[in-house]
């Protein structure tokens, strides 16, 4: 078993190492959805510790996200996600005081939305390099500077 468990993590190392920054979004959404889903788990069966660290974890995603926006050259669109960001942690924070899954379903919903819009760019973005053509879809406005994604995203643990 402690063999499974070391290929499955070596695979996801290989994952991210190779991931472009729009799969590396895609990534952490996935990550932050799956972490309030067993949050919520944790709330049903009243496992506090569980609760707090997987909450945890999941704004810890939102933070990192949200300080990859460049709001000064992101124009509405960063404006917006960093008020979203802020709103989602206001609401995880008040479902860990209140012990309550609702606000963590709202925001499994907002992410799987935010999620599903990154994966299509990440799709065309993929499509697009396999036919040589350059998309633009990589504005450094809106995610941060055109620096590879591992350089700004080294200090989170993507971790399914």
């Amino acid at each position: 078993m402690a063999g499974n468990v070391s290929l499955a993590y070596r695979y996801k190392e290989v994952a991210v190492k190779t991931a472009n920054p729009l799969q590396l979004v895609v990534m952490l959404y996935d990550t932050a959805i799956i972490s309030l889903q067993k949050a919520r788990n944790h709330i049903e069966r009243k496992d506090i510790e569980g609760r707090s660290k997987e909450l945890n974890h999941c704004i810890s995603i939102i933070s990192e996200l949200q300080a990859c926006l460049n709001l000064k050259e992101g124009g509405e669109i960063a404006r917006s996600l960093d008020r979203l960001y802020d709103y989602m942690k206001r609401r995880i924070f008040k479902a860990n005081v209140e012990q309550s899954v609702q606000p963590l379903e709202e925001i499994e919903g907002l992410l799987e939305n935010l999620c599903a819009a990154w994966r299509e760019l990440a799709n065309k973005s993929q499509n697009s390099s396999q036919a040589g053509v350059n998309p633009g879809l990589m504005d450094s406005s809106v995610v941060g500077s055109g620096k590879p994604a591992t350089t700004q995203l080294k200090n989170l643990n993507i971790s399914i």
